[in-house]
């Protein structure tokens, strides 16, 4: 039954989101691909914003508005004109970026100049000395390199970072490790965080302060009543999905866990792009029935993911815990509650770990629907 409404269901979806973009704007025009290898080429061009979803994905033209992508590798050559949103793997940027730059990578490379603002959530980034920055530089990183001209200010939070380029503004980042190379030309003040001291070049020039705070160690006093409640409804939301249909809640687990980049790609696709397409059918006028409906099952998907969650944690906690053919049951279940506790405590990264898992069960859900067996 659920293959029947799939095969029927998703291809009047799209030829009506199509139908859509062809209609809302006479002005500016739209263009989505996806696959698992969408490349342009240099002496093509795409008018408009584009769209893509893959798991390479190669631009060497240019894009004369907005380009949005996910995929397991992006590089860009050629030019993009306005903003660009960046969700991947691995990202390079050759080309130059007309407005802002927004990454969530786990490596990425800047080595053209940027018009705007760059925002990156990754693991490893490069600003080679390639590239400029018009705007501010807004890192969340593991690791992180500006070898590059900055006009605006250098703030966020990096394990290791060094400078070895300018910096027109001040550079405000909580850091491990913090080096200031030899290139190092700061115009504003230096203020950073770190129970190390910076190792700063003889040759690095810094116009303004520089002043070191030691990290504050935060305390957060937990009520145990505030955080009781969530994890209840969570477990009791969880509980009955298994008591009413263990089937499908097992199907969720197990296609969340497949050894592919496949769920967490359409976890991400859906998670953004599903917005933008009910938003533009509903615009459309023609297409807004289909974009109300499109809508509610978005939210619907959100919840439904958001109490898979506790499913998916405490299977991969399992597994951690030498439990390898561990199967999905009651006690997986308030492991995995036990689990989303324990992470909401850590702050930053549990939560963003947490996100990464209702991703990943949302994607699992979309690629169950799609392809219901993976024969």
């Amino acid at each position: 039954m659920t293959s029947i409404i799939a095969r029927k269901f998703i291809p009047i979806s799209l030829l009506a989101i199509v139908f859509a973009l062809s209609t809302s704007y006479t002005e500016a025009k739209t263009v989505v691909r996806s696959g698992n290898t969408v490349s342009i080429a240099e002496e093509q061009s795409v008018e408009g914003d584009f769209y893509t979803a893959a798991n390479i994905i190669n631009i060497s033209g240019q894009v004369s508005e907005d380009l949005v992508a996910a995929g397991g590798q992006i590089t860009i050559n050629g030019p993009v004109n306005e903003d660009v949103f960046l969700i991947s793997g691995r990202t390079d940027v050759h080309g130059s970026v007309g407005d802002d730059l927004r990454i969530i990578s786990g490596e990425v490379t800047i080595a053209e100049p940027v018009a705007g603002d760059v925002f990156v959530i990754a693991g490893v980034v490069n600003i080679l000395s390639t590239a400029t920055v018009s705007g501010d530089v807004v890192l969340y990183a593991g690791q992180a390199t500006i070898e590059g001209s900055v006009e605006g200010n250098v703030i966020g939070s990096v394990e290791l970072l060094r400078v070895d380029g300018m910096v027109g503004g001040d550079v405000d980042v909580k850091v491990t490790d913090f080096t200031l190379g030899d290139r190092a030309e700061i115009t504003g003040s230096v203020r950073y965080v770190s129970n190390n001291l910076v190792v700063q070049s003889l040759d690095a020039n810094i116009s303004g302060e520089l002043v070191r705070n030691d990290p504050v160690a935060e305390t957060v006093e937990v009520d145990l009543r505030v955080a009781l409640v969530p994890a209840l409804s969570l477990l009791f939301s969880v509980l009955v999905w298994y008591l009413v249909s263990r089937r499908t809640l097992n199907s969720i687990v197990g296609r969340a866990l497949v050894k592919s980049p496949r769920p967490i790609l359409l976890g991400f696709a859906t998670l953004f792009f599903t917005p933008l397409a009910s938003g533009i059918l509903i615009a459309s006028m023609i297409g807004a029935p289909v974009g109300l409906v499109t809508f509610v099952g978005y939210v619907l998907l959100l919840l439904l993911s958001l109490i898979a969650v506790p499913s998916v944690l405490g299977h991969l906690l399992m597994k951690a815990f030498n439990q390898p053919n561990a199967k999905l049951s009651l006690i997986t279940l308030v492991v995995g509650v036990v689990g989303v506790v324990l992470l909401m405590l850590l702050t930053f990264i549990g939560q963003l770990i947490l996100v990464g898992v209702m991703i990943l069960s949302l994607g699992a859900m979309v690629d169950l629907l799609v392809r219901p067996s993976l024969d």
